[in-house]
């Protein structure tokens, strides 16, 4: 069965410089199953709002991530910033919105739902794209993770979609270049999947598609961050009410003290977003 016709070109809204695409989970999942039946080859990619500092500061990540066919929200701090951005007012107005369209963020996530439609949450949207894939009739090859998580994942998909064809996998630990990365293309290709799901940390999943795709006989890559690790069940998810609050970030660091380095990136992105709009107001 052939990929559903891509949809138009979808609004893009900017955030720190890097341009996401605002869609729903339905519209992406359509879109990446789209992709995966075009002439073209494509690159997917789901910035986190802890990891934006680093495509701020780093010019090379940041045109791969403007440069993807898809730059999808992936969690509720993206959403957030749009949000704050386009709110109306100058400078003084922009410091008092600041702590109330983060209280809005918690206390009611809806109410920041603009300009960007949705948060791809992650393994939500995951689960969202394999189930048009499935009915696209596309190949997925799954790279990233350990051993025992991408194994993992592809027990539970295969349990959740029998319909999906998995043509491979392989975990996601080896160098980016020389005879390992090599030994990895050779790989992918000899299963000849239509779709990469690349699931090996942000931003080295990110430059490894961008240095090799083009030697990739796939159609679309996708980086998906740690999301085997959750379809696994390796890492447990956060309660649904927590997720619908955007605090999953918060039940993930309790679990994972060890996160926490990576978690203070979060009030460097704050800092960034009010930034931006404190110039903007001039």
């Amino acid at each position: 069965m052939p990929a559903p016709p891509p949809d138009s070109a979808p609004e893009v809204v900017d955030v720190l410089g890097v341009r996401f695409h605002n869609l729903s989970r339905k519209e992406a999942a359509r879109a990446v199953a789209a992709l995966a039946g075009a002439a073209t080859q494509a690159c997917v990619v789901k910035p986190y709002s802890e990891f934006m500092p680093r495509a701020v500061r780093d010019l090379r990540v940041r045109e791969i991530l403007n440069g993807a066919a898809l730059c999808l929200p992936d969690g509720a701090g993206i959403v957030w910033a749009a949000h704050y951005l386009a709110l109306p007012g100058g400078r003084l107005r922009a410091l008092l919105q600041l702590p109330l369209s983060l209280a809005a963020l918690v206390l009611n996530p809806r109410a920041v739902r603009r300009p960007l439609k949705q948060a791809m949450a992650g393994v939500d949207f995951t689960w969202e794209m394999l189930s048009a894939l499935a009915e696209a009739g596309a190949g997925v090859f799954l790279l990233g993770g350990r051993e025992e998580e991408v194994a993992g994942t592809v027990a539970r998909v295969r349990q959740r979609l029998p319909a999906l064809r998995i043509a491979g996998w392989r975990h996601g630990h080896f160098r980016l270049s020389g005879a390992e990365s090599e030994a990895v293309i050779a790989l992918v290709n000899q299963a000849r999947p239509q779709v990469l799901l690349v699931a090996m940390g942000f931003p080295r999943q990110e430059i490894w598609i961008a240095d090799n795709l083009r030697r990739l006989d796939v159609k679309v890559a996708v980086a998906e961050g740690g999301s085997f690790s959750f379809i696994s069940g390796a890492t447990p998810r956060a309660p649904r009410w927590l997720r619908r609050s955007g605090l999953e970030w918060l039940y993930r660091l309790l679990r994972q003290p060890w996160r926490l380095r990576r978690q203070l990136a979060l009030p460097v992105f704050v800092w960034l977003v009010l930034r931006q709009r404190l110039r903007a107001g001039r």
